[in-house]
C-alpha cells in the first residue's frame, strides 16, 4: 500500500500536556502535519516564543503547518480580540512557514452579507499571501455558508490564493452526498481534507455543532463511505496530506499517544482501503436531515426533447387513438 501524510487537526492532539510534548506525541504517532489552534499559538507566543515553536516542529519532523480556525474576519468594527487573534495567525504563518490559515463562515443570528465577506476575504487572502499561506474557508452546516457547494463557488469567485477546506462531518451534515460532492466543489478551489466517521444520524439530544464537537469516530468505526469519500476527494485533483479530526468522550480520556496511535492507524486503513479499490465512488453517502437543501450546486442538465402532441403519435400509430373520456391515471399523470 501507499504511503500517505496525515495531519493532526487540533482537535485530535489537543490535551492538558505541555505543546512540546504534545508535539512529539503527534511526530511519534507518525503525522507528518499538524494544525495549530489560536489557543496554542497565544500561549506559545506569551511564553517560549514562535521563534521556539518553530524548533519544536523541525525537531519534530513536522512539515505540514496550518493554523486556525480564525472567526469574525469579516468585521468592519475593531475589536481587541478579533485584531490579537489576526494578528498572532498571521504572525505565526510567517514564522512557522505555515502552508494554511483556516477560517469559518458567519454563524451569528444576523448574518453577514455574502458581498461583505467577499470584500474582506480578498484582503486577508492577500495577507496570507504575504507571508506564504494559503487561506482556506472550512463550511460549517450552522453558519452562512452551509454546505460544501455554495462554499466552493464563493471561494471560487475570490481570490486565487482562496482555498476550500473538506470536513466529512461537516460535508455530510450539511446535505453534501459523493455525487454533489463530486459535480459541485470546483477542483482548483479544494485545498484541504478531513476525515473523521460518525452515525448515521446525529444523536438525539445534540446539535449538529455539539456532534462536531464530540462525536467524531475514528475513521472506518462509523456510518460512512469515507473510502468512497476519498476517492471523491482524490478525483477532484486533492493528495495529501489527509487531515485527521477525531473527537468522542472515550478517546479524551485514553493517554494522548495511545489516542494518536490508533487514530493514525485507522486513517491510514480507510486510506488503504480506499487505494485498493479500483471501481469509481458510491454515489451516495449516509446523512441526516440537512439544515438546508441536501444539494446545493448547479448541475448540468442535458436538454430535453421537445413534446410531441398526442394527435400526432396517434396518427402514426404510435399510441392508441383516445375515444373516450380519459382514464384517471392519464388524467394525473399528463394533465
Amino acid at each position: 500500500m501507499e504511503e500517505h501524510d496525515l495531519l493532526a487537526t487540533s482537535w485530535t492532539w489537543a490535551g492538558p500536556e505541555p505543546v512540546r510534548e504534545r508535539i512529539r506525541a503527534v511526530a511519534d504517532a507518525g503525522f507528518a502535519g499538524i494544525a495549530l489552534a489560536l489557543d496554542d499559538l497565544h500561549e506559545v507566543r506569551a511564553t517560549t516564543g514562535l521563534a521556539d515553536l518553530r524548533r519544536m516542529l523541525d525537531d519534530a519532523g513536522v512539515v505540514w503547518v496550518q493554523l486556525g480556525t480564525l472567526g469574525d474576519w469579516w468585521s468592519t468594527t475593531s475589536r481587541s480580540d478579533q485584531d490579537a487573534d489576526r494578528g498572532v495567525v498571521l504572525e505565526a504563518a510567517a514564522t512557522l512557514r505555515a502552508w494554511q490559515v483556516v477560517v469559518r463562515a458567519d454563524d451569528s443570528a444576523h448574518g453577514v452579507p455574502l458581498a461583505v465577506m467577499a470584500e474582506a476575504w480578498e484582503r486577508l487572502a492577500v495577507q496570507a499571501e504575504g507571508v506564504g499561506a494559503r487561506l482556506v474557508l472550512e463550511p460549517e452546516p450552522w453558519s452562512n455558508l452551509a454546505t460544501v457547494e455554495r462554499a466552493s463557488r464563493f471561494v471560487a469567485a475570490g481570490h486565487p490564493n482562496g482555498g476550500l477546506l473538506l470536513d466529512a462531518m461537516h460535508a455530510l451534515r450539511g446535505g453534501s452526498t459523493l455525487a454533489s460532492i463530486a459535480q459541485g466543489v470546483a477542483p482548483a478551489a479544494l485545498a484541504a481534507v478531513e476525515l473523521t466517521d460518525g452515525l448515521l444520524h446525529t444523536p438525539n439530544g445534540m446539535t449538529l455543532a455539539d456532534e462536531s464537537r464530540d462525536g467524531r469516530y475514528l475513521p472506518g468505526t462509523g456510518a460512512w463511505d469515507l473510502p468512497g469519500f476519498v476517492r471523491t476527494a482524490r478525483g477532484l485533483g486533492f493528495d495529501e496530506p489527509w487531515g485527521v479530526e477525531v473527537r468522542t468522550p472515550a478517546l479524551r480520556a485514553m493517554p494522548l499517544r495511545d489516542a494518536l496511535r490508533i487514530a493514525a492507524a485507522a486513517t491510514r486503513a480507510v486510506l488503504d482501503a480506499a487505494d485498493a479499490h479500483g471501481g469509481p465512488p458510491a454515489p451516495v453517502m449516509p446523512t441526516s436531515a440537512a439544515p438546508t437543501s441536501a444539494v446545493d450546486f448547479e448541475a448540468s442538465r442535458p436538454p430535453v426533447a421537445p413534446v410531441t402532441p398526442l394527435a400526432a403519435l396517434a396518427a402514426d400509430g404510435i399510441v392508441p387513438r383516445r375515444t373516450g373520456p380519459a382514464s384517471s391515471a392519464y388524467r394525473d399523470g399528463h394533465d
